[in-house]
């Protein structure tokens, strides 16, 4: 089985990853980023995993996807509340069409139940109806010093800890919607150029070939 894993830099997404890799599913990195708004400071990190997790296979392929127009775009014409969500059907969109091209036929997350306001059940709910492939949570049963022991074990942690700019805490204020209502998010959606939008980061990601550690 091929899936698209997408891989943010921090703790959880690489434990994921293993954890389909240890189940012998060819995994194909999407790594999101907000340079130059920011730093390549998450790619370099997230190359670096993914080379230690290219120990479980010769060689991994990752694409770097640049989130920042998007984002910029978006926080004009979109409530704040509704940020994080918005980046996430985004990013789940570009996901799906590098799983096409790739001939996968899942996309793997790191979220694990209830950690963050993007990952409450009604929240991911609206967030996965944006695509039509399934979506594999690997870790949703797991608490985060379940997730951190893991990390340890396969030697992702250090990387992981390590200070970066998450492109999705980008332009996201402290107070957020938990409970997402999917006719409330479709009615905004409608005022956007989602094709457009999605072409654009597409057309500009870039695909590497990362040989393991």
């Amino acid at each position: 089985m091929k899936v698209v894993s997408m891989i943010s830099g921090g703790i959880d997404s690489p434990v994921a990853a293993y954890l389909m890799l240890k189940n012998g599913c060819e995994v194909i990195f999407a790594h999101f980023h907000s340079f130059p708004i920011v730093s390549r400071t998450s790619v370099y990190k997230t190359i670096q995993l993914v080379k230690i997790l290219g120990k479980h296979r010769p060689s991994n392929i990752l694409y770097l996807i640049p989130l920042g127009e998007i984002q910029t775009y978006l926080r004009t014409r979109v409530d704040p509340r509704y940020l994080v969500i918005f980046y996430r059907r985004f990013m789940f969109r570009i996901a799906e069409k590098i799983a096409e091209r790739e001939g996968a036929e899942a996309i793997v997350t790191g979220e694990s139940l209830g950690q963050v306001s993007s990952q409450t059940l009604p929240n991911m709910i609206v967030i996965e109806e944006a695509i039509s492939i399934p979506v594999i949570r690997p870790l949703i049963g797991l608490d985060k010093q379940e997730i951190m022991d893991l990390a340890r074990e396969i030697g992702t942690y250090e990387i992981s800890i390590k200070p970066q700019e998450d492109c999705c805490t980008l332009f996201v204020p402290k107070r957020q919607i938990t409970a997402a209502k999917l006719e409330k998010i479709k009615e905004m959606e409608n005022q956007l150029p989602i094709e457009k939008l999605v072409k654009n980061a597409l057309n500009k990601m870039e695909r590497v070939v990362i040989e393991g550690s």
